[in-house]
C-alpha cells in the first residue's frame, strides 16, 4: 500500500513538472496581437451587383368582341316611300348606316284622292308606263302602279306631250296639294321620274291618314313657261 502512494506521489510530481512546458508549446506560435497587421477582409469579396429590378407583365387586356356586321337584308330597294294624306306629303327615306329607312332624301307636295286614295302598304309593281293616256281623258308622264290601276304619277297633260300641262291639274284649283284624283297619287314630273327610275318592283309605299309624323312639304314651283311642268328639266332643255 505504501508502494502505490509512492508511486502516485512520483508520477504527480512528474507531471507538474511537464506542465509549463506543454503550456508553452500550445501557445509559442501565436502572434502578439500587436504585431498582427490589419488586412482588409473587403478585397476578397466578390462585389455582387444590386438586383436589376424585373418590370412586372401587364396582364394581356381582354380582347374586344368582334361585331356582328351589319348586313343590308334588302339591297334591291334603297327606298321606302311614306305619304301623309294630311300634309298632302310624299316623302321619300333613304338607308342609314344600320340600312334602316331613316334618312330624308326627299319631300314632295302631292295630290291624292280623298278617301278614293286606300291607306295601308303597298309594293310597287312591274306595270309602268312612261306616259299613260287616261280613259276619262289627259295623259300623264312616268306613272308607276302601286295598287291595281292606280298610280304615282306626274301632272296632267292635253296628250303626250310635255309641253301641254293643264295648269289646272298643276297647281290650280284641282292641282297638286288638293284632294281631287280618282285615287292615284299625283306629283310634279321631277318626283314621279325619280320613282320610275330609282324605286324598282317591289319598294314599299305606306299611305296614312293624317300627319302623324308631321311631315310637311313646299307648294309646286310656278309655271314660268307656258305648257310645262318646271320640275321636267329634260323637257325644259329639249326645247330650248
Amino acid at each position: 500500500m505504501k508502494f502505490f502512494k509512492k508511486a502516485a506521489f512520483i508520477l504527480l510530481a512528474a507531471l507538474t513538472a511537464l506542465m509549463p512546458l506543454v503550456f508553452c508549446a500550445c501557445h509559442e506560435n501565436v502572434p502578439d496581437p500587436d504585431d498582427i497587421e490589419a488586412v482588409d477582409i473587403t478585397e476578397n469579396v466578390q462585389q455582387t451587383a444590386a438586383p436589376t429590378a424585373v418590370p412586372t407583365k401587364e396582364p394581356d387586356p381582354t380582347p374586344e368582341p368582334t361585331p356582328t356586321p351589319v348586313v343590308d337584308l334588302d339591297p334591291e330597294h334603297p327606298y321606302y316611300l311614306y305619304v301623309e294624306k294630311g300634309s298632302y306629303t310624299l316623302t321619300i327615306y333613304g338607308k342609314d348606316e344600320n340600312y334602316n329607312y331613316t334618312v330624308i332624301v326627299k319631300q314632295y307636295r302631292i295630290g291624292h284622292g280623298g278617301n278614293k286614295t286606300p291607306i295601308g302598304l303597298f309594293t310597287l309593281s312591274e306595270t309602268r308606263y312612261r306616259w299613260y293616256d287616261f280613259r276619262l281623258g289627259g295623259s300623264v308622264q312616268y306613272a308607276t302602279s302601286y295598287w291595281g290601276n292606280l298610280f304615282i304619277h306626274s301632272p296632267l297633260y292635253g296628250a303626250q306631250d310635255p309641253s301641254r300641262i293643264w295648269p289646272r291639274y298643276y297647281n290650280g284649283e284641282m292641282g297638286i296639294g288638293t284632294s281631287n284624283t280618282g285615287g292615284c297619287l299625283r306629283m310634279v314630273t321631277e318626283a314621279a321620274k325619280f320613282i320610275y327610275f330609282n324605286c324598282p318592283p317591289g319598294t314599299k309605299l305606306e299611305i296614312v291618314n293624317g300627319s302623324p309624323r308631321g311631315t310637311t312639304s313646299p307648294d309646286v314651283p310656278e309655271i314660268t313657261r307656258k305648257g310645262y311642268d318646271p320640275t321636267d328639266v329634260d323637257a325644259l332643255k329639249g326645247d330650248d
